[in-house]
C-alpha cells in the first residue's frame, strides 16, 4: 500500500512539473494576432495630385535615376506622397538646412560673432609692441569692417611699430577644408574657400581682368582689394577684334600651395571684361596683410611681420567688431548657397556648445544629437561637413521632409529659417527658376547640387492655403542638370496649385465668376 502511494505521489509530481514546463515554454503557444489595419485610402483630391508626381516621374529623362522624394501637409501631418523616402542620397546643399536648424536651436537667431583688435603693452622703449587681431569664427567681416578698426588705431596717433601683425584663429582648430573634400575642387570661383576662425572678404579676393587699348598689350588685370598678398604673373596679351580669344587662370603649375595666380591666354580689343573670385591660402594672414597694408597707406608703418599667435593675458582691448545676428547671417548662406558660412558655423556650433576650440567633429556630434531630440534615426544619415560639399555626406528625403516639418512648428525659430530660403522666381539659387508658375513668389526652398545629383527641399503653400514641406532628390545621372531641375520646378508648381476641394481649373473658374 505504502508503495503504491509512492508511486502515486511520484506520477503526480511529474505530471505538474509537466504542466508547468509546457507553460513556460512560449514556442508551445500559439497566438493568432490580427492583421494591422490598412493605411486609410487617400481623398480623390490626393490621389490625383500623387497621379501628377507620378506622371512627371516617369519621365524618361529619370528612366536611369534615382529619385527620393517626401511630401507632408503641415496641417494635417499626412504625407501626402512618398517614393523612396528611406533611401540615403547624398544631400549636396540641402545639408544647410540641417546646419542651419540646429545653429538656429541650439546657439540662437540673436548670436553674433566677434572680431578683436588688440594692442601690446609698452612696457620700455626697447620693447616692440606687437598688434593682436583674434578671430571669433564670424563669415561676413570684410574689409569695410577691417577700415574701421584701422581707424580706431590711427586715432591713437601710431606713426611707427616695431612689433609684429599677431594673427590669432585659435577659436577653432586650422583643419582648412572640409572631410570628404576632392583635392581638385577650387581654386577658382570661390565655391571651396580655406577655413579659419579670422576670415575676411570670404577669404579670397576679386580678379578683374580686361583688354588692354592696343594689340599686344598686356589685360589688365586689378584685384579687389587691392593686396600683395595675391601675386600674379600675368602673360596674357591683347589681340584685334577678329581673333579667336582664350584667357585662363590657374594657380602656378596647377598647385593649390601658392597664393600665385597665373594669367595666360588672349582677349580682343572692346572684348567685356571678367571678373573671377580666387581663394587665397591662410585667411588670417591674408587679414593680417590687409590690416599692415591700410595701416601703411594712413602713414603707420609696421617694422615687423606678419605671423600666426596668440593674444596674451591682460593685452589691452582696442575695439571690438560685432557681427550681425544669425538670423541674418542664414540669409547670405542659404540664398546663394555658401559655403564658406556653413562650415565655419558648423565649427561654431561645437565652440559654442562644448565651451572650447570648435571643430567640425565637435559641430557634426551636435548636429547628430539634436537630430536625436527631434527624433530622427541615426540609420537615415551620415554626416562629414557643414555645407553639403562632401559626398560622405548621407540623408533619407524622408530626414529632410520631417526636419522642416519639425522646424515649421518651433514657432521660436520658424520665421528666422523660413525666411534664409529662397524664393522662387525671386531670388537667391531660385531666382530663375519658376518664373511664370503659380510656385513664383511663393514657394520656399533650399536647392542642392553636386555632378550628377539635383535636389530641392522646402515649403509652398496650396491653393486652399495649406503649407507643405516637401524634399525631392534626383541622383545618378549623367547631362545637364537644368532639364531635371525643370521637373523639380513642376511638382513644387503642382504642390502649389493643389487644392482638397476641386480640381485647380475648378477653383480658378469659381474665383472668377466671385
Amino acid at each position: 500500500m505504502w508503495k503504491i502511494s509512492k508511486i502515486c505521489i511520484w506520477f503526480c509530481t511529474l505530471l505538474c512539473c509537466t504542466v508547468l514546463y509546457s507553460c513556460g515554454t512560449p514556442s508551445t503557444v500559439e497566438v493568432s494576432l490580427p492583421p494591422p489595419p490598412a493605411p486609410p485610402k487617400p481623398s480623390e483630391a490626393v490621389q490625383r495630385l500623387q497621379a501628377e508626381i507620378e506622371a512627371i516621374l516617369n519621365d524618361p529623362l529619370l528612366a536611369s535615376s534615382n529619385i527620393g522624394i517626401k511630401v507632408a501637409s503641415l496641417g494635417t501631418g499626412e504625407v501626402l506622397y512618398e517614393k523612396a523616402s528611406k533611401k540615403l542620397y547624398h544631400p549636396a546643399s540641402t545639408m544647410k538646412l540641417i546646419t542651419a536648424a540646429t545653429a538656429l536651436v541650439k546657439i540662437g537667431p540673436n548670436h553674433r560673432f566677434h572680431t578683436t583688435l588688440y594692442m601690446g603693452h609698452l612696457e620700455d622703449n626697447q620693447t616692440p609692441r606687437n598688434i593682436y587681431l583674434k578671430g571669433g569664427g564670424d563669415p561676413v567681416f570684410n574689409s569695410n569692417d577691417l577700415e574701421k578698426m584701422v581707424e580706431k588705431l590711427v586715432e591713437m596717433n601710431l606713426k611707427d611699430l616695431q612689433g609684429d601683425i599677431v594673427v590669432d584663429e585659435t577659436y577653432f582648430d586650422a583643419v582648412r577644408w572640409g572631410k570628404g573634400w576632392m583635392w581638385d575642387d577650387g581654386p577658382i570661383g570661390g565655391y571651396y574657400p580655406h577655413l579659419s576662425a579670422l576670415t575676411i572678404n570670404r577669404n579670397g579676393v576679386l580678379v578683374r581682368i580686361s583688354p588692354g587699348t592696343e594689340v599686344d598689350d598686356p589685360v589688365r588685370v586689378q584685384l579687389h582689394p587691392p593686396t600683395q598678398y595675391m601675386k600674379i604673373v600675368n602673360e596674357a596679351i591683347t589681340v584685334g577684334h577678329s581673333e579667336k580669344t582664350r584667357l585662363t587662370i590657374k594657380r602656378k603649375d596647377g598647385s593649390i600651395k601658392q597664393n600665385l595666380l597665373m594669367i595666360d591666354g588672349v582677349m580682343a580689343i572692346g572684348q567685356a571684361g571678367m571678373n573671377r573670385r580666387v581663394d587665397v591660402l591662410d585667411p588670417a594672414l591674408y587679414c593680417g596683410t590687409l590690416l599692415r597694408e591700410m595701416l601703411a597707406k594712413r602713414g603707420v608703418t609696421l617694422q615687423g611681420r606678419v605671423r600666426y599667435g596668440e593674444v596674451p593675458e591682460g593685452t589691452a582691448e582696442i575695439i571690438t567688431h560685432v557681427s550681425p545676428p544669425l538670423s541674418r547671417i542664414l540669409w547670405e548662406m542659404n540664398k546663394p548657397s555658401d559655403n564658406l558660412i556653413a562650415e565655419l558655423l558648423l565649427k561654431t556650433i561645437g565652440a559654442e556648445l562644448s565651451g572650447s576650440q570648435g571643430t567640425a567633429k565637435k559641430g557634426l556630434g551636435a548636429i547628430s544629437n539634436f537630430l536625436g531630440e527631434i527624433g530622427m534615426d541615426w540609420e537615415h544619415y551620415t554626416l562629414a561637413d557643414g555645407s553639403g560639399v562632401s559626398r560622405y555626406n548621407l540623408v533619407t528625403a524622408s530626414l529632410l521632409t520631417d526636419l522642416l516639418v519639425y522646424m515649421f512648428r518651433n514657432f521660436a525659430v520658424m520665421p528666422e529659417y523660413l525666411a534664409s530660403l529662397p524664393v522662387g522666381g525671386v531670388d537667391g539659387t531660385l531666382t530663375r527658376r519658376m518664373r511664370g508658375m503659380k510656385a513664383e513668389g511663393v514657394l520656399r526652398a533650399k536647392t542642392g547640387t553636386l555632378r550628377g545629383l539635383t535636389a530641392l527641399a522646402g515649403y509652398t503653400v496650396t491653393a486652399d492655403g495649406e503649407t507643405v514641406a516637401f524634399s525631392i532628390i534626383m541622383s545618378n545621372y549623367h547631362g545637364l542638370v537644368s532639364p531635371r531641375r525643370a521637373l523639380q520646378d513642376k511638382i513644387g508648381d503642382i504642390l502649389t496649385r493643389f487644392s482638397r476641394q476641386d480640381s485647380y481649373e475648378e477653383l480658378e473658374n469659381r474665383k472668377r465668376d466671385n
